[in-house]
């Protein structure tokens, strides 16, 4: 069974990365987030030291994931617990 902590919806909305738990949730459904270039689910367990990648509308980022955030922190505390690899904005259409 997956720990409720490490889910990866619940851990993209704990850092900060999305609004909501269901804004990941919905990203994962889309198959927009992956997790070592893989395609994740949002019951996916993540842990620290992997890689995830969201594709926004307007941009890519990835992070390395270095801690998981024991509960709902601030923004800037989140900043502390993962290293953005790339953030670049998606060429338009």
């Amino acid at each position: 069974m997956t720990d409720p902590d490490s889910r990866l919806d619940v851990v993209l909305n704990r850092l900060c990365l999305t609004r909501s738990r269901s804004e990941a949730k919905a990203a994962c459904d889309a198959g927009a987030v992956f997790i070592d270039q893989l395609p994740a689910r949002a019951s996916q367990t993540v842990r620290a030291g992997q890689t995830v990648t969201l594709r926004f509308v307007k941009r890519i980022l990835e992070v390395r994931i270095d801690a998981l955030p024991p509960k709902s922190i601030s923004r800037k505390a989140a900043r502390d617990l993962y290293q953005v690899l790339r953030d670049e904005p998606l060429a338009d259409l």
